[in-house]
């Protein structure tokens, strides 16, 4: 269906210009820099900006898709709620208006009369950007639109995005932290089964002009639904990554790289020392910390790395689905750590892919959607489970060690 997914890729540029437009207009960016500081409420605000910011970019998905695609945006869930509360105790539901001139009067109810922050945010919510991608006019595989849930994560890495380090310098491939970690991400999944169908992940903060200062993003799309799988990958050395400049679409390809017998990976840097320690037995140096689910998981799509795992449940479906898709596009996947672990031969070596349509029994909150047994994200099977025995093996040493 290549107008779902163009529509997907347009609204997360249109989200990207809104990230940017928020570091880049003195009105916005002064709002944010007011987050920097560890452990203080902003003073002036009930609701920090970063929240409205992410709230502002979810809406504008939401509403876009919605218009585009009757009774899509019921389907459509994320991280922020809509609803402020400013100082008078008045409780705002934060929605797109009709006009750029309501949309700003309501914000402005928001952020207690910031009138110039306000109309600065309502701009670029409103603002229309230009957008081609011929890569897209090629897809023609039909997906049901009624069939169709969404998870959105407006900002991912928002503490990125607030510091807002545009010095750092890449590791092999990989930013450990830095502005370049936010990501947008918006993944498709089949209401019925739980298995996602589309992904887009945009990473508004890419490179950085360094002479204006001004920053361009780039973005990875991957469709896979029933034998189709479609992706388009950035592979030019000018947007970051190594290989060939290839065809912007691919289908029924494989995108595995040429590995070599070492592992990659990269993980959180509050990640467990058990699994720290196994990874250095496995990978050797070419474990790699970086900030944002999304981001390290884009790092694996990109090929950056062979795996990401993360061993806690502080992940959620947001954070999972649109590079579960792309990577289920290239062969790849993500599945739960815990289960993997427990994998029985006497029973089946199924792997245990992460599933969207579900909520954990008994938990509250964000926490039914939390992916509770961790996660691997993989672009390999056959390297997945060399891997996975080579990390229990590890692992059973550890225990037996202490």
């Amino acid at each position: 269906m290549s107008e779902i997914l163009r529509e997907l890729v347009y609204v997360s540029e249109k989200a990207a210009n809104i990230a940017r437009a928020c570091r880049q207009q003195e009105s916005l960016f002064q709002l944010l820099i007011e987050e920097k500081k560890e452990g203080e409420k902003n003073k002036k605000f009930v609701n920090d900006f970063k929240t409205l910011a992410d709230v502002l970019v979810q809406e504008v998905i939401k509403q876009n898709m919605g218009n585009k695609f009757p009774g899509l945006e019921n389907h459509i869930y994320g991280e922020e709620s809509n609803e402020f509360t400013n100082e008078l105790g008045e409780k705002i539901t934060v929605k797109v208006c009709p006009s750029e001139e309501e949309t700003a009067q309501l914000l402005s109810k928001v952020l207690n009369g910031n009138k110039l922050a306000s109309e600065a945010l309502a701009q670029a919510v409103h603002q229309d950007i230009s957008f081609a991608d011929p890569a897209l006019d090629l897809v023609k595989i039909n997906i049901p639109q009624d069939i169709m849930g969404m998870w959105v994560d407006p900002i991912d890495s928002t503490y990125q995005y607030i510091k807002g380090s545009a010095d750092i310098k890449p590791n092999r491939g990989i930013f450990p932290c830095g502005l370049q970690c936010v990501t947008i991400l918006i993944g498709v999944y089949d209401r019925q089964t739980g298995v996602p169908l589309i992904g887009v992940i945009n990473q508004p903060f890419a490179s950085q002009d360094v002479k204006t200062l001004r920053w361009k993003g780039q973005y990875f799309w991957g469709l896979s639904y029933m034998d189709s799988n479609i992706h388009s990958l950035q592979l030019s050395n000018e947007n970051g990554n190594d290989g060939e400049a290839a065809s912007q679409l691919t289908e029924e390809t494989s995108c595995e790289p040429k590995f070599t017998k070492h592992f990659s990976a990269v993980i959180s840097t509050s990640e467990k020392d058990t699994i720290k320690t196994a990874l250095s037995n496995i990978c050797g140096e070419n474990v790699y910390g970086a900030a944002g689910a999304g981001y390290k998981s884009l790092c694996v799509v990109q090929g950056f790395a062979d795996v990401y795992i993360f061993s806690e449940d502080t992940t959620f479906k947001w954070d999972s689905c649109a590079a579960h898709a792309i990577l289920k596009s290239i062969g790849g996947g993500m599945v739960d750590l815990r289960e993997c672990l427990k994998r029985n031969p006497e029973t089946g070596l199924d792997l245990p892919h992460l599933l969207y349509n579900v909520d954990n029994q008994g938990a509250t909150g964000i926490d039914r959607w939390a992916n509770k047994g961790g996660l691997v994200a993989y672009r390999s099977q056959q390297r997945l489970e060399t891997f996975l025995d080579l990390l229990i093996e590890n692992l059973s040493l550890s225990n037996m060690l202490t």
